[in-house]
């Protein structure tokens, strides 16, 4: 038993190595090309491609939904399973797509961009790599094979980055960003056919096709559900104000928002299975929720509390005084993705014990408060349509925890318990730093010292009062040095 436990423990701890490097390694390549890109391109340009994206996004949650989910939530899923599910995708993804293609001249009409049209047609052919992609993904996350992501989307973000910097110095605007999501997205799902072995079969079962669309059914209702919402904000935006607000909340949201999104995808790819293979011991569970709430918040909240402090001088550095309009979306949605990180965690733990309906139940019940909060902001401006992302952020949290507690015995007071220490770190920490950017020094040197400053606080801290997600952190990057020093 004892060896059954270090092994999975191994093979968690493994796998976050690996999938964090696979997501720092593609969100610092796109980063780069993202900033590169954004200093060839304008504001209202990239207004229009992040227009496009939330429509994508929302058409790629019908295409894949729950149904990747829950082949990796499913006991014995075989062959069977994995290619009953790939033709489910397709066909989705077909229909998707035959709905875009007619809708995209009412869209761009509605948006008054008439080179939308074309633009949505190209991009939404994403759709078909995505679904074969999806069921990739959800192989290589059931066996825990994370090197293989990593390869293939570093692979992806290089290449497809490469391109997209030289159509963009070529002059081709808004279709060199265009180019590069689908060039990474292609490269992606090559690289991952040849290294691993799964390849749909000529099977399919209507039988196992219920089953798994009954459990993946109820994670694509609360998928497409926060998804929308989610992105409801820059639809309304782009609806009621010009494409350079949209351009400027979009870019002051994609920092934080790279944080949050790894840390979701990472704790989905490797925590969210290894959960689900120990599901009928709930208190393991409870105690692996528990780690993750402590470690995650521990490190999150320093990284987005150091990116809003340091905000104004990352964005001139980074992106030159033209997106210096961004700054304020940046430090509010900052707060809000810190809130957030603790949600994606309780619901993680809910899918994994196949609580899917509690999951959309929750969506169901959250969604129209939010959208009532958004709607009465629209009339004040965009700051204020950001501010209430925080408002909803708070009250998210209150209500993911609770189905938490029912199922898992992990109360509200035990989590705010473990989240207590990184609030008055975070807290601490920028009442240290923010004084920094008053200094009458170059913008970098003011970012260098707040990295410097926050980073010796925040350790500082920690060892004094002997934190335990610290040592916990401390622990892991022992170990995997250890680990890589013995392999050298």
């Amino acid at each position: 038993m004892t060896e059954k436990k270090n092994s999975l423990k191994n093979k968690v701890i493994g796998g976050l190595a690996w999938k964090f490097a696979e997501r720092f390694s593609n969100q610092l390549v796109s980063f780069v090309v993202s900033v590169l890109l954004a200093r060839l391109l304008t504001p209202n340009e990239y207004g229009l491609i992040a227009l496009m994206n939330v429509f994508i996004l929302i058409a790629n949650v019908l295409v894949v939904g729950g149904l990747n989910t829950s082949l990796i939530q499913k006991k014995n899923a075989d062959d069977l399973d994995f290619s009953t599910v790939f033709y489910c995708t397709l066909i989705l993804s077909i229909i998707v797509y035959a709905l875009i293609f007619i809708m995209a001249p009412f869209m761009a009409k509605y948006y008054s961009m008439p080179e939308l049209t074309l633009l949505m047609r190209i991009f939404s052919l994403s759709l078909f790599i995505l679904s074969y992609h999806s069921i990739q993904n959800a192989y290589v996350s059931r066996h825990m094979m994370f090197k293989c992501n990593f390869y293939a989307t570093f692979v992806g973000a290089l290449i497809s980055g490469i391109v997209g910097i030289i159509m963009a110095y070529a002059g081709y605007g808004v279709w060199a960003l265009v180019v590069q999501c689908l060039l990474s997205n292609i490269l992606n799902a090559v690289v991952l056919s040849v290294i691993v072995d799964w390849r749909p079969k000529l099977m399919f079962s209507w039988n196992r096709a219920k089953d798994l669309i009954g459990y993946g059914s109820k994670i694509l209702g609360s998928s497409l559900v926060n998804t929308i919402y989610k992105e409801i904000r820059q639809l309304l935006i782009g609806l009621y104000y010009a494409p350079v607000d949209l351009a400027l909340y979009n870019r002051g949201s994609q920092l934080p928002n790279i944080v949050t999104t790894n840390l979701d995808n990472s704790l989905r790819s490797v925590l969210f299975p290894a959960m689900a293979n120990c599901n009928d011991d709930i208190g393991k569970v409870k105690q692996m929720l528990r780690k993750s709430i402590m470690n995650t918040s521990y490190i999150t909240y320093f990284v987005l509390t150091l990116m809003a402090v340091a905000s104004e001088p990352l964005i001139r550095v980074l992106l030159t005084d033209k997106w210096i309009g961004c700054v304020p979306y940046m430090q509010i949605l900052c707060v809000s993705y810190m809130l957030m990180t603790v949600s994606i965690t309780n619901i993680q733990a809910l899918k994994a014990i196949g609580k899917s309906g509690e999951v959309l139940k929750l969506e169901l019940f959250k969604k129209p408060i939010f959208l009532i909060v958004v709607l009465a902001s629209l009339p004040f401006g965009v700051k204020v349509i950001a501010y209430t992302s925080i408002i909803n952020a708070l009250y998210a949290l209150w209500a993911n925890m609770g189905p938490t507690a029912k199922y898992l015995s992990y109360s509200r007071k035990e989590q705010m318990r473990d989240l207590i220490p990184g609030f008055i770190l975070a807290g601490v920490m920028a009442l240290i730093t923010w004084p920094i950017v008053l200094l009458p020094f170059d913008s970098l040197i003011i970012m260098g010292l707040q990295g410097l400053v926050a980073l010796i606080t925040y350790v500082s801290i920690s060892i004094f009062f002997k934190v335990e997600a610290y040592m916990y952190c401390k622990n892991i990057i022992v170990s995997l040095s250890g680990r890589f020093l013995k392999k050298k």
